[in-house]
């Protein structure tokens, strides 16, 4: 066959056009089988971790996915325990042999964790066959699941949250923030200009009428500068503005009610240094407004009232600082009660009771007038004793609760008895029996004592009895005022006529 002249001139064209052909398939071919072989390796669809008592020993993970302070079994737990709940708190915990195999609990999820034991090594094992580092994903998924839940908290947070720009434009707000009313909103943010950088704060309380009911509705509004967003943390105070509302009427109600007391209260906090005093005790002190506003220690206050002459003058100066140590102590643990008899010739009682957090409180009484009633009154129980001691009968008071209440000295004579050298009370029955045992009866006393007992005792009950030295003695028992009764023995003399039976006396 004979080839035209232009076919030796196409011939190499041909050729040539043919192995570049060849040379690009082959190619094409090589470069698919290289991709494959990148993905295909199974060592790339998995991680691996190496612990030795409980401490990492190996990995193979790149270390842009390696977890911040991943060291120990505890670590690599927490960087696991989003996926894999179940991974044991200890080594200790997983099993020899077979050991744990654990299935990812996010729906969907093919991964799993193999943990087994060889040796002394535990060796964790990740694998993820949908993707070619399992590593990385698991690392995003812990990540998207830690965001989400973050962003599920401030959404559902107790409080108010709100992100604007600088522009005041509303970037993002929570549940809290959006269910209050619209003008609400706008009034509690502020401007944008006078909040401050992240470093600092503005804090501001602003208040709301209720439409519904009148009522004050509070909030606390913390807005800050974050980079080039704006902050603002909303809280409703109404509760802690009603009890703040309550303690400032309460201490007003205190502070009036301390005003108008007679005993000066003077209360010294942990510091011991004065924190409130009411006028009572500067008017029994002495003490002038001036010094008690500066609020001077506990030393200091006594102090002035030692050279103002309010209290004792000690007998040894040098134990003076430990003797108001001393009182200070007693009052701490428990209660500190004296009495100051001062120069003056006022008497003060003073008393120390233990506050919360450390505070004492002394409480400063004038019983000037009390301490002089009971002295008159102890002159005068002593003038009538000794009047009644006196008497050439003897007497004996008995008590509307059957008690003896006192008797002169002729009648512990006639009965042998001293009240006052015991500290226990003689009773009717005790009484009726010494008074059988010195004067001998069987139907006066029983009577005597059965009158007595129900509290008929109306008329007076006389008769003469002789005692068991052979006297003869007029025994009468006469009711008092108020249910007590009075027994009187007197001796007879010769010429009075002797009616040994018991009768009432006229």
């Amino acid at each position: 066959m004979t080839v035209p002249a232009f076919g030796w001139f196409l011939l190499p064209i041909v050729s040539g056009a043919t192995a570049l052909g060849i040379l690009w398939i082959y190619g094409l071919l090589i470069g698919r089988q290289g991709r494959q072989a990148r993905v295909s390796p199974q060592q790339d669809k998995s991680a691996h971790f190496l612990f030795q008592n409980g401490v990492l020993m190996d990995h193979d993970l790149p270390e842009r996915l390696l977890p911040q302070n991943l060291s120990d079994w505890s670590s690599l737990r927490d960087w696991f325990c989003d996926r894999f709940p179940e991974f044991p708190n200890d080594v200790a915990l997983v099993p020899a042999g077979d050991g744990l195999l654990l299935k990812s609990v996010i729906p969907g999820d093919q991964a799993m964790l193999d943990i087994a034991l060889i040796g002394p090594v535990c060796r964790i094992t990740l694998r993820d066959p949908t993707v070619p580092s399992p590593a990385e994903r698991h690392d995003n998924l812990r990540l998207s699941a830690r965001l989400e839940n973050w962003n599920t908290a401030l959404r559902h947070a107790p409080f108010g949250l709100s992100i604007s720009s600088m522009d005041g434009r509303v970037i993002w707000q929570n549940l809290a923030f959006s269910n209050l009313p619209e003008d609400e909103r706008a009034r509690l943010l502020p401007d944008r200009k006078i909040v401050p950088e992240c470093e600092g704060s503005l804090i501001d309380r602003i208040s709301f009428k209720n439409a519904a009911d009148g009522a004050t509705q509070w909030y606390e509004v913390n807005s800050t500068r974050v980079g080039g967003d704006l902050f603002h943390y909303v809280t409703d105070i109404t509760k802690v503005i009603q009890a703040e509302t309550v303690r400032r009427e309460f201490v007003q109600t205190l502070t009036k009610t301390f005003a108008n007391l007679t005993t000066g209260l003077a209360v010294f906090d942990r510091q011991q240094r004065l924190a409130l005093f009411n006028p009572a005790f500067v008017d029994l002190t002495g003490l002038s407004a001036e010094f008690l506003s500066a609020r001077p220690d506990l030393i200091g206050v006594f102090d002035n009232l030692r050279d103002r002459q309010i209290m004792p003058e000690p007998k040894n100066y040098a134990n003076w600082r430990t003797r108001i140590s001393e009182i200070v102590a007693t009052a701490s643990d428990g209660l500190y009660q004296d009495t100051w008899s001062l120069p003056s010739g006022l008497t003060y009682r003073v008393t120390g009771r233990p506050h919360p957090d450390g505070a004492v409180a002394f409480l400063f009484e004038d019983i000037s007038d009390e301490i002089a009633l009971t002295r008159r009154f102890r002159t005068q129980l002593n003038l009538r004793q000794a009047v009644l001691d006196q008497l050439p009968d003897a007497i004996a008071v008995i008590s509307p609760n059957n008690l003896l209440l006192l008797c002169n000295k002729r009648c512990s004579d006639v009965l042998g008895i001293d009240p006052d050298s015991s500290l226990a009370e003689l009773s009717v029955p005790a009484l009726i029996a010494i008074c059988r045992e010195h004067i001998p009866d069987d139907t006066f006393w029983p009577q005597a004592e059965t009158l007595l007992s129900g509290h008929n005792l109306t008329e007076p009950l006389e008769t003469v009895l002789y005692s068991r030295a052979g006297h003869p003695m007029r025994c009468r028992l006469s009711p008092l005022t108020g249910g007590s009764a009075m027994l009187s023995m007197a001796d007879c003399t010769a010429t009075v006529p002797i009616d040994t039976s018991c009768q009432a006396a006229g």
